[in-house]
């Protein structure tokens, strides 16, 4: 398994991860990396355990917010298939009635010999 070096807040961090994520790997400690410094410029320099328990906090709080948008577009996703489908539901129930329609009123002109259900 391939091991690389990520930097987080002047302090580089071993890493193994599996063959291939290394690049991968490594955009998400430039991320953190990021993130830290940012909130160590907001919030100084905190102690290396507090400072990161923060960014880590503050990661989870977008994903949350992102895991909750992807949740209400599928929502949404969701209520335009419904509506589209109900759309389509009475469309189809309309032609239904037609055909019903045009069946009983063929039926009621070929005499009374045919057998009435």
């Amino acid at each position: 398994m391939p091991e690389i070096s990520i930097n987080i807040n002047g302090r580089q961090y071993p890493i193994t991860c599996e063959e291939g994520e290394e690049e991968h790997i490594t955009r998400l400690g430039r991320y953190i990396d990021k993130r830290v410094k940012d909130l160590a410029r907001n919030v100084g320099q905190i102690g290396e355990a507090h400072l990161l328990v923060m960014t880590s906090l503050v990661i989870a709080d977008e994903l949350s917010d992102a895991n909750d948008r992807t949740r209400a577009a599928g929502d949404e996703a969701i209520n335009a298939a419904a509506n589209d489908l109900v759309e389509r539901l009475d469309r189809a129930a309309i032609a239904v009635k037609g055909v019903a329609s045009q069946l009983e009123h063929d039926r009621a002109g070929l005499g009374p010999d045919l057998p009435h259900k």
